[in-house]
């Protein structure tokens, strides 16, 4: 497979089929390559298959949720970064946010305008951190803080 002229590529997993063409479509035209699915055993398939730099999934999903599909990626060994975006609570999230590579726990609503910037970003600081092996997640959106 060659190499991708994208910035960043993504895989995005929520189960809203409307959230995710909305979403997939924002981070395509800002230039970011995004395979999408409602299908979290499918996500996996797509993790061993393509190369991809960031996970995005939703914390809620009737068959897998976001912790379950983390802890599952886990257990195969693949060390993909990910990102929480989510139209729940966050502070449960938080707590499990340490225990995975959790760049940040997004909001659905408050951070959607800025998406694509915030998870170049993200993925950018990981770069920059992963290089000296330092842990990146520092408990939870810098706003929230």
């Amino acid at each position: 497979m060659p190499p991708s002229t994208a910035l960043l590529r993504v895989l995005y997993i929520d189960d809203d089929e409307i959230a995710l063409t909305i979403t997939q479509l924002q981070l395509l035209k800002a230039g970011i390559h995004t395979e999408a699915t409602t299908d979290a055993l499918e996500a996996v398939s797509m993790l061993t298959s393509q190369e991809i730099d960031l996970i995005l999934i939703d914390s809620v999903m009737p068959t897998i949720d976001g912790v379950e599909f983390l802890q599952l990626i886990r257990s195969l060994r693949l060390e993909q970064p990910a990102v929480f975006l989510t139209g729940h609570s966050v502070d449960e999230l938080r707590e499990v946010a340490v225990e995975f590579t959790v760049l940040d726990i997004l909001h659905k609503q408050t951070d959607r305008l800025n998406l694509p910037e915030r998870l170049m970003e993200l993925h950018a600081g990981y770069l920059q951190t992963s290089a000296i092996n330092r842990p990146y997640f520092s408990g939870g959106h810098p706003a929230a803080s």
